[in-house]
């Protein structure tokens, strides 16, 4: 029998220790450097930001020590009100895989808290598969994937260019939030690793200080090229740049010779994955291959907390309109194939690849129901009941449970329908959970239409629930009118 291994030394003394995070002192400072030397192969910036994070009023830095020796430490920068920036997460070598990390986050995020903030960001390399899955675990949502590029500066050419002043605000605010760029990065425009939201605002500072770049020289911009200079090494930064290919091309050249007079050799570009980086990394960005960076927002946009999830969203969204979304995805495809592809073949491979193939679900889900029903009229109300919650509401998958006897139809994790099979009906059963939406006297193409009494709000008159017993194929109408009635009150209802 072979010896049991032992458990490293530091994983046994680290479960017995002392773990805390504190606001950071100007005494941790030697053991944070120490330690930022065997991190990123000896270049990380934090001996650049140490003492100026330290000094820092609004926000936080953060040690975390172990037995009182400061093992790591964590940023958190207010970039405008509002607009909270996380950045800096370090932890010694010798601390990791212990689920440390997990902890800074959490410790994080309660200082970041305190700041009433409208939203809170942080961005990571693409290959940080720690940093990442803490990020979907904890409600934040990727907004933005960019490639973080160098150039070597140049003066061998002039300026052709235009530098936009104060008077052109409103244009420039208007193609800023019109253009692709700013569609692709969700607002946010890169300076190093730091992504500020392009508010009307920031844009004013920016033009105030002669970093924006406009193409043509008079009239409306066709073209807008913007760039900050890094709090890290003082370098410019260009974080959004859109327009016609060769107006991209000539504002990322001028960018370089703009920063051949701020001193640094070489300036950097973020911008979002796609056309635009490849346009300024063939402009002369192209120093080394582009490192990629992930951008991520805590919270999703365009759902509210007390609605549906974004994942019940978009899930229901992309499962109403399959056949759109497998048409689209072809499409594109086909057309960017570098050979003639026949498009049924690729509509098939997106179908099975890409796009969950929700009649498949459908059918292995519901088919030892199906097979039970006695009769072929009976199949085809099921069938015709299905189809609208799929077609019409999206619900299916993750949404539909069955068995021999019962479908269950859940809506926003509660029971919105039950289909139960009789010797020569189908009873479905809507609500309760989802608002007082049937009236007293609703008139359904159904054997029967019983109200549950039970439900019955008095103020309206109106009942939470109901059960429409099905025997004709005429009463697929029935079913499908009562269906849209407590979607439409589920939609409404917070």
């Amino acid at each position: 029998m072979s010896p049991r291994k032992r458990r490293p030394p530091r994983t046994r003394a680290a479960s017995k220790s002392r773990f805390s995070v504190r606001r950071a002192r100007p005494g941790d400072r030697e053991a944070i450097l120490e330690m930022s030397t065997r991190i990123w192969g000896g270049h990380d910036y934090m001996p650049l930001v140490w003492d100026r994070w330290l000094a820092e009023k609004k926000g936080a830095l953060l040690t975390v020590t172990v037995d009182g020796q400061p093992v790591g430490t964590s940023k958190v920068s207010l970039l405008a009100p509002g607009e909270v920036w996380l950045e800096g997460l370090r932890l010694h070598p010798d601390y990791q895989g212990l689920g440390l990390s997990k902890r800074i986050h959490r410790a994080t995020f309660r200082e970041a808290a305190k700041l009433n903030p409208r939203t809170i960001r942080y961005s990571t390399w693409i290959g940080n598969e720690a940093s990442r899955r803490i990020a979907e675990k904890n409600d934040f949502w990727q907004i933005a994937r960019t490639g973080w590029m160098w150039g070597k500066t140049s003066r061998r050419s002039p300026v052709r260019s235009c530098v936009a002043t104060i008077e052109d605000l409103d244009a420039v605010v208007r193609f800023v939030r019109q253009s692709s760029c700013y569609e692709s990065t969700g607002g946010v425009a890169g300076v190093g690793w730091t992504f500020p939201q392009l508010t009307r605002r920031r844009i004013r500072r920016l033009l105030s200080r002669d970093q924006v770049l406009v193409l043509p020289r008079r009239g409306a911009p066709r073209a807008v090229g913007i760039f900050d200079i890094g709090k890290i090494d003082d370098d410019v930064c260009l974080g959004f740049v859109d327009g016609p290919d060769d107006d991209v091309t000539l504002l990322a050249r001028d960018i370089l010779r703009i920063a051949a007079d701020t001193g640094p050799n070489e300036a950097s570009a973020m911008l979002p994955m796609g056309r635009i980086a490849d346009l300024v990394h063939a402009a002369g960005f192209d120093k080394w291959q582009p490192v990629r960076a992930v951008v991520y927002e805590r919270g999703a946009r365009g759902v509210s907390d007390d609605a549906e999830t974004f994942e019940e969203v978009l899930r229901r969204t992309l499962q109403g309109n399959e056949s759109d979304a497998l048409d689209l995805v072809a499409e594109f495809l086909v057309e960017r194939a570098p050979v003639r592809l026949a498009r049924e073949n690729v509509r098939d491979f997106v179908a099975r690849n890409l796009i969950p193939d929700t009649d498949r679900l459908l059918i292995g889900c519901t088919q030892g129901f199906f097979e039970e029903l006695r009769t072929n009229l009976l199949r085809t109300i099921l069938r015709g009941v299905i189809e609208r919650l799929y077609r019409r509401h999206g619900l299916v998958g993750d949404a539909m449970t069955a068995t021999k006897r019962v479908i269950v139809v859940k809506h926003r994790g509660r029971r919105l329908a039950s289909i139960r099979a009789r010797a020569a009906s189908l009873h479905l059963t809507l609500g309760p959970g989802f608002g007082a939406c049937f009236p007293r006297d609703i008139d359904l193409p159904a054997s029967e239409v019983r109200v549950d009494t039970k439900t019955l709000d008095e103020a309206s008159s109106r009942y939470e629930s109901i059960t429409l017993v099905l025997t004709e194929k005429s009463h697929i109408k029935g079913a499908a009118r009562a269906i849209d009635i407590i979607m439409k009150s589920a939609a409404t209802r917070r």
